[in-house]
């Protein structure tokens, strides 16, 4: 069994460290989706700015974990597993450097994604060329319920900008995913 760290202990560091993240993965998406859904681990988007802070902060909060320092993620992984525990991710891609725009703040502790954005964020796991296969059979899952519960809220016009930062022509490609999920039509990734 690995380290599990609640998403409320990490955010509550990063505050205290002046830091306001964006919860993203399953813990930041859970408030659309219909039930909640089991998540070892806390993935959080960092502005730039504050990415270098956060990091000191979480390693100083969480010492016994390991750090491993990427282009796109600092990942913070249990000693003894070498599975992943926190990610503070970094606004390289397109997508994530425009999520701060596209999120609802949780009090002044840290921030969520709207509905477009959340659909968005599964989006991109969906289609992410190193993402496992077992992990974006989940995410269209998470992506087909938010659907299911929100249809009549989704704002298409946003959704298509969002999914164009994924790739070119993702917004044709999200939307037409919604309408097969609307028309009950087999989900192809």
């Amino acid at each position: 069994m690995g380290a599990k760290i609640e998403p409320k202990k990490v955010i509550k560091k990063l505050r205290e460290a002046g830091v306001i993240g964006l919860l993203l993965g399953t813990h930041g998406v859970g408030g659309w989706r219909s039930q909640a859904r089991a998540t070892e681990d806390v993935d959080l988007l960092i502005r730039k700015r504050d990415h270098a802070k956060a990091v000191q902060a979480i390693a100083k909060a969480f010492p016994k974990l390991k750090v491993s320092d990427t282009p796109v993620v600092t990942r913070f992984l249990d000693a003894d597993t070498d599975e992943p525990v926190i990610d503070l991710m970094k606004p390289t891609d397109e997508l994530f450097k425009v999520a701060f725009r596209f999120s609802i703040p949780v009090g002044d502790s840290h921030r969520v994604p709207d509905l477009e954005l959340a659909l968005a964020t599964k989006f991109a796991a969906m289609v992410s060329p190193f993402r496992k296969r077992s992990k974006k059979i989940v995410d269209v899952g998470d992506f087909a319920d938010i659907v299911e519960g929100h249809l009549s809220e989704i704002d298409f016009a946003k959704l298509q900008k969002l999914a164009n930062k994924v790739y070119l022509r993702g917004g044709q490609e999200i939307v037409k995913l919604v309408r097969d999920i609307e028309d009950g039509r087999k989900i192809e990734i």
